[in-house]
C-alpha cells in the first residue's frame, strides 16, 4: 500500500542520521533523471509537491539537455537516480557528458525492466543500486537510505584515511628532521675516528648521540635514553640535546654539566619523563677521556689486546628529577687501539622471536670480535650481529651505540 503525504514525511523524518557531531542530518538531495513524467508525478503526490525543501529534496529533468544543465549548476546534489530505459538520456553515459565538472555523487539505476542483464550492465558502470518501476515510496525511501548511508560510510573512510596518511607524512617528516637533528659527519683523522648510529623502534625515538667541539678544544660526547618511545620521548630528547650542548659550554667538568642539565630539566618541570645519559670530554692532545654517568649502562673499552672491560666509575642517577644525589666523575686514558664503545639498552635487549635478548654476552663477543676495526666499521657489525639475533622479530626499543676508537 503506497504511503500517504503525511506518512512519507514522517518516513523521511524518522529515517535522519546521526552524524559524528550528534547533529541530525535530513535525507539526501536526490536528482531524478528520468523522462517519465509519471514517476515525477508519484514522487510530487506522496509529498505534497514540496520536492524542494522540508523533509525530502528532490530535483528532476526530463532530457539529456535539462540533466546537463542541473549537474553543471547545482553543488548540493547527493545521489542521482537515472532511467536506463531512455535512449535520448542514455544512462549512466550521461555523466561522462559532463564538461568542466565531476559529480562524485552515488547513482541509482531505475528501469521498467526486470532484465538482469541491463542491470548488470548498469551496476558494471558504476550505478551502487538499482530501482524497479512502479516504485513504491517505501522502496524509494529504503534505497536512498541505504545508498546515502554507505556513501557516507566510504567517506567517513576515505576522510580518516586521508588524515591517517596526513599524519604519516607529517610523522615521517619528522622522523626525518630528528635524525638530521644528529651529527652525521664524523672525525676520521689518522689518529682518531669516531662514528654513531641509531635506528629508533618508531619513527621517532628517544635515543640520541651527540658531540662537539669545547672553547679549549677538547671534544664533548654524549650518548642518552630517554624514557618511553614515539613523539613525546623524541620531544624530550630534543630538550635534553640541547640543553646538554647549552650546559657544556659553561661547566667544563662533566659532572657538573650532568648536574646542570638535571636542574635545568628539573625547572623545565615535565612530569613523568626521565633521561639517562652518559657524558664524557676527550682532550685530542693528551687523549685523557673524562667522563660521567647519569644512570645509563656503563660503556665498554675495548683494548687491543683483545681485553673489554665495563667503565662502571663515575655513577650517578638518571637525570629529570630532584634526587640531591650529587654525580661522580672519573677519567681514563685511551691508549693506541683502544676503541671506546657506548651503547643504550635497546641493543643488548634486542629480543629474536622466542624473547631472547641479544644480552651482554653477545656483545662482548661481537667486540672481541671486531675490535681491529674502525669505529665505523665496528658498528656496522655490531648491528648486523643485533638484526642477525632478531631475525625480522619487531624491534621493542630504540637502539643506539657511538664509538670512540684512537690509532
Amino acid at each position: 500500500m503506497m504511503l500517504s503525504v503525511y506518512g512519507a514525511k514522517y518516513a523521511f523524518a524518522t529515517n535522519m542520521r546521526l552524524m559524528s557531531d550528534g547533529d541530525a542530518q535530513a535525507m539526501p538531495k536526490t536528482l531524478i533523471i528520468d523522462d517519465d513524467l509519471e514517476f515525477e508525478q508519484h514522487i510530487r503526490a506522496h509529498f505534497g509537491g514540496e520536492t524542494g525543501g522540508g523533509d525530502t529534496s528532490f530535483v528532476f529533468a526530463h532530457d539529456q539537455a535539462q540533466a546537463l544543465s542541473l549537474m553543471a549548476e547545482l553543488d548540493d546534489i547527493d545521489i542521482a537516480a537515472v532511467t536506463i530505459d531512455s535512449a535520448d538520456i542514455g544512462g549512466l553515459e550521461i555523466f561522462r557528458k559532463l564538461k568542466g565538472k565531476r559529480l562524485r555523487v552515488p547513482r541509482i539505476a531505475v528501469t521498467k525492466s526486470r532484465d538482469l542483464k541491463a542491470i548488470r550492465g548498469a551496476m558494471n558502470q558504476g550505478a551502487v543500486d538499482f530501482l524497479i518501476k512502479p516504485v513504491s515510496i517505501d522502496d524509494l525511501l529504503a534505497t536512498l537510505d541505504k545508498v546515502y548511508a554507505d556513501c557516507e560510510l566510504r567517506r567517513k573512510a576515505w576522510r580518516t584515511e586521508s588524515q591517517l596518511a596526513a599524519i604519516r607524512r607529517e610523522m615521517d617528516l619528522a622522523g626525518t628532521i630528528q635524525k638530521r637533528i644528529l651529527p652525521a659527519q664524523f672525525p676520521n683523522s689518522e689518529h682518531l675516528q669516531v662514528f654513531a648510529q641509531t635506528t629508533p623502534a618508531q619513527e621517532m625515538g628517544g635515543d640520541f648521540y651527540d658531540f662537539f667541539d669545547l672553547d679549549d678544544g677538547t671534544i664533548a660526547v654524549v650518548v642518552a635514553d630517554v624514557s618511553g618511545k614515539g613523539v613525546p620521548a623524541a620531544f624530550y630528547m630534543a630538550v635534553v640535546r640541547t640543553l646538554f650542548r647549552a650546559a657544556a659550554q659553561s661547566q667544563t667538568s662533566p659532572a657538573a654539566c650532568l648536574t646542570e642539565v638535571n636542574r635545568l630539566l628539573i625547572d623545565h618541570d615535565i612530569p613523568g619523563m626521565f633521561v639517562t645519559a652518559f657524558y664524557g670530554v676527550l682532550n685530542p692532545e693528551t687523549w685523557t677521556f673524562s667522563f660521567a654517568n647519569g644512570g645509563h649502562l656503563p660503556p665498554y673499552l675495548v683494548r687491543e689486546n683483545g681485553d673489554v672491560m665495563p667503565i662502571e666509575t663515575g655513577g650517578g642517577v638518571v637525570l629529570g628529577f630532584a634526587h640531591g644525589v650529587p654525580y661522580q666523575e672519573d677519567e681514563m686514558q685511551l691508549e693506541q687501539g683502544d676503541a671506546l664503545f657506548i651503547y643504550t639498552d635497546g641493543l643488548t635487549e634486542a629480543f629474536d622471536a622466542e624473547r631472547n635478548p641479544f644480552s651482554e654476552e653477545r656483545l662482548i663477543d661481537c667486540l672481541l670480535e671486531n675490535r681491529s676495526l674502525s669505529a665505523h666499521a665496528l658498528t656496522d657489525n655490531v648491528f648486523a650481529f643485533v638484526s642477525g639475533h632478531t631475525d625480522g622479530a619487531p624491534q621493542s626499543d630504540d637502539i643506539t651505540s657511538f664509538v670512540i676508537k684512537r690509532f
